[in-house]
């Protein structure tokens, strides 16, 4: 398997739909089987991770989970 650019990554996907969720974990993973892959359904969920961990990526709902707000926290805990 090619080396992955995420190979040692942490990555953090936040979505209201949990469905959404395990089809971007499941594609994330495939592609990059030495990523860390995170994942919150709600804001709170969210926020607590942002502030415990460093993330290289993360990738937002928008509306669903206050994306906008937790993209600002997300800048300001680089």
């Amino acid at each position: 398997m090619k080396e992955s650019v995420l190979d040692g990554k942490r990555i953090l996907a936040v979505d209201d739909e949990p469905d959404v969720l395990a089809v971007l974990e499941e594609e994330i993973l495939s592609a990059c089987r030495n990523c860390i892959f995170d994942k919150a359904t709600t804001y709170e969920q969210a926020n607590q991770l942002i502030r415990s961990w460093t993330y290289e990526l993360i990738i937002l709902d928008i509306m669903g989970v206050r994306g906008f707000d937790l993209l600002e926290l997300a800048v300001a805990h680089r």
